[in-house]
């Protein structure tokens, strides 16, 4: 999950993998709607939101590991 880190935008991740929206959506994060945030980094995001940096994009890889799971099980 290298390509994932607080300089990725929202917009790459949710091109990449757009399962991801349910991960934004829970925490509060509408970001596939909003004209702005789709252009934020990860890492102002995540502060905009009240979140820790570092924790929300782990939580977001492991997220995204845990849907690959789902699919392939």
């Amino acid at each position: 999950m290298k390509d994932i880190n607080l300089d990725t935008t929202v917009e790459q991740v949710l091109r990449k993998y757009p399962f991801t929206r349910r991960f934004f959506e829970s925490k509060n994060m509408y970001c596939n709607v909003c004209a702005c945030k789709p252009h934020e980094r990860l890492q102002i995001a995540a502060i905009n939101y009240g979140h820790d940096p570092v924790q929300f994009v782990e939580e977001l890889k492991q997220f995204i590991i845990e849907y690959g799971k789902q699919q392939s099980g």
